[in-house]
């Protein structure tokens, strides 16, 4: 099988087997790292592909999990260096809608930054909650960069709850 190989300044045909010398000699693991990039964006239904990870993390928007506990279900977010005031909760149709804004802090003068990997924005992320809830009971608090959203379970939802027995044969 033969190659043509574009990087470099001219064009030279090769067998797979006779490797060529480039002017960069990372440009051979550049192309291994093109290659995955690719396959992972390319594939149907992959959340894992570089490219999405990284579109992922350039968001203000926080991750979030939904607990099912005994009595309520809480959804918990990540919302370090936010406030209660910078925060909204609206409850419509059974979606839970999370909304905010991140501010940047202002630069102390003589200050400047090397680097930063922080995010700033505003988001909004909707939950569908699961059936069975009570929504006048609904209540949310804030600790350590975490905001926790109560969802109590209402009281027939608790008592529709029971375990399945599993036999053995």
């Amino acid at each position: 099988m033969v190659e043509k190989n574009t990087t470099s300044s001219k064009t030279v045909s090769r067998s797979t087997s006779v490797p060529v010398r480039t002017n960069n000699i990372w440009e051979p693991l550049s192309r291994i790292r093109d290659e995955f990039d690719r396959m992972f964006d390319e594939t149907p239904g992959n959340s894992f592909g570089s490219r999405l990870m990284q579109k992922m993390y350039e968001t203000a928007d926080p991750v979030v999990e939904l607990r099912d506990k005994k009595d309520e279900y809480q959804l918990v977010a990540e919302v370090p260096g936010m406030s209660s005031e910078d925060i909204e909760i609206k409850l419509s149709d059974g979606m839970l809608r999370i909304s905010g804004e991140k501010s940047e802090s202002h630069e102390e003068e003589g200050e400047s930054f090397m680097f930063s990997e922080r995010h700033y924005g505003s988001f909004e992320r909707a939950i569908k909650l699961p059936n069975g809830i009570d929504h006048e009971k609904i209540s949310a608090d804030t600790k350590d960069g975490l905001l926790t959203v109560h969802i109590p379970k209402s009281a027939e939802a608790r008592q529709k709850e029971r375990k399945i027995p599993i036999q053995t044969s």
